[in-house]
């Protein structure tokens, strides 16, 4: 009877120091949860990408031939799914948008490349994009700095 008095206090005192480590780990986990919290409403209100970068290339062997069509892509990083962009080769009498647009939309596989396609008719074509946020994200995070602005370059043919 001893015996078993003995045991029962040696599990007794065993178990209440491994609850008492239980407790202190389970203090660090929330100590350490309330920081990420914090840490992360740091974020809320600043831009996901702070960062634009663009670029147009050809694809399918597309020349810059006068009186040929033109295939290239516009390739607009960040790149969220539900944004678009427009496209055309003349800006509108208001000059703050572009004249009868296309609008392009990124394939899901293409992340960010927006498919175009121009026919060539002058010896200078001009390209002009412009990217419209319309992603939960970009507007949550206030990435619509990059919403309308007008971007422009020129081809030459050969």
């Amino acid at each position: 009877m001893k015996k078993t008095y003995i045991f029962g206090l040696l599990i007794l005192i065993t178990s209440c120091g491994k609850e008492t480590d239980l407790k202190n780990r389970i203090e660090q986990l929330q100590a350490q949860n309330d920081s990420l919290r914090s840490e992360l409403k740091n974020y809320e209100n600043k831009y996901v990408f702070e960062n634009v970068f663009f670029k147009h290339y050809p694809v399918n062997g597309s020349e810059m031939k006068k009186g040929e069509k033109y295939f290239g892509e516009f390739v607009f990083l960040p790149y969220l799914e539900n944004d678009i962009v427009l496209f055309g080769t003349e800006i509108a009498e208001s000059g703050r948008t572009i004249k009868n647009p296309d609008t392009l939309r990124s394939k899901r596989s293409k992340y960010g490349a927006f498919s175009f396609e121009v026919d060539i008719v002058n010896d200078t074509t001009e390209l002009i994009f412009m990217p419209l946020m319309k992603d939960d994200i970009s507007i949550k995070h206030q990435n619509l700095g990059y919403d309308g602005v007008l971007i422009s370059d020129k081809i030459r043919s050969k």
